[in-house]
């Protein structure tokens, strides 16, 4: 079985707040490089008005993909866009259950409202995980004031997901807020919530290592990089018993289902590594 831990449902079936256009602006149009912001455009207007969830399972299909978490996105703080909510990721796994899988999204610094939201969306819609992206959403992952969010995550047994990696689109992120270490005092006042530091780390793919060898509760997954495989420290997860903590996941549409499988399937580690990488390790981790 091949499952993706990280996959934006976007298509013209789901919801972007305050429509595609002006979310665009907001989130991109800043950017020096207007050519890449025009591209980043034409790109939000395909996704959200041609293609539909359909095209998505059938992209699954024909990469041998089994099943994909659905991620929504909250940037209400940021940048007052919602690309992707709550009902929506709840309504397309009700719609396809053998196939996604719902993962929620809140934005932290909205305080009490946030964790309502999140108890809500695991509550009524379904959702299994809480997918969150610091630098977008500014907020720093370590600061104790997130500790009643953590849990409420913890409490409602799910999987927190979140963007450990730097961020090349978005004017006004903030990359350092990607840092994975900023996880570890969670990790460790939190020894039983479940973590995965997303989108492989980088360029801090050894402090990510390092976060995944050390406690038992972080994973990691090899998303948004697949042209970057050549860095990443496989032999070391091997060397220390945490084959089992390495998640296949793609970042699709930003990569590819099968572009980023065929960049695994490239890869320099054995056939049994590869298995628990592209579901294994994801069946344990979200008790299927």
């Amino acid at each position: 079985m091949i499952i993706d831990m990280h996959t934006h449902p976007f298509c013209k079936d789901v919801t972007i707040m305050p429509g595609f256009a002006e979310a665009a602006e907001r989130m991109y149009g800043d950017m020096v490089d207007k050519d890449r912001f025009k591209n980043i455009a034409a790109m939000f207007q395909y996704v959200f008005t041609q293609r539909n969830i359909g095209d998505i399972i059938k992209e699954m299909d024909d990469a041998g993909v089994d099943k994909a978490v659905i991620v929504a996105a909250d940037y209400t703080t940021a940048y007052n866009v919602v690309a992707v909510t709550n009902e929506d990721v709840g309504q397309l796994a009700s719609d396809y259950p053998d196939r996604l899988i719902p993962f929620a999204s809140v934005d932290p610094s909205m305080g009490r409202a946030a964790i309502d939201r999140l108890i809500q969306a695991v509550k009524d819609l379904g959702c299994v995980g809480l997918k969150l992206v610091a630098p977008l959403q500014l907020f720093d992952f370590s600061d104790p004031k997130f500790y009643p969010l953590w849990e409420t995550a913890l409490n409602l047994d799910i999987i927190v997901w979140t963007h450990t990696a730097h961020q090349l689109s978005t004017p006004g992120s903030e990359a350092r807020l990607g840092h994975p270490m900023l996880v570890e005092p969670v990790a460790l006042k939190y020894p039983n919530l479940k973590i995965v530091l997303g989108h492989c780390g980088f360029p801090w793919i050894w402090e990510t290592w390092s976060m995944v060898v050390r406690h038992p509760n972080v994973y990691v997954d090899i998303s948004a990089y697949p042209n970057m495989y050549d860095y990443f420290p496989w032999e070391a997860y091997s060397r220390f018993e945490a084959e089992g903590k390495v998640l296949f996941a793609t970042d699709n549409p930003i990569k590819g289902f099968t572009e980023t499988l065929d960049a695994l399937n490239g890869v320099d580690i054995s056939d049994e590594f590869k298995a628990k990488i592209k579901g294994e390790n994801a069946v344990g981790l979200l008790g299927i």
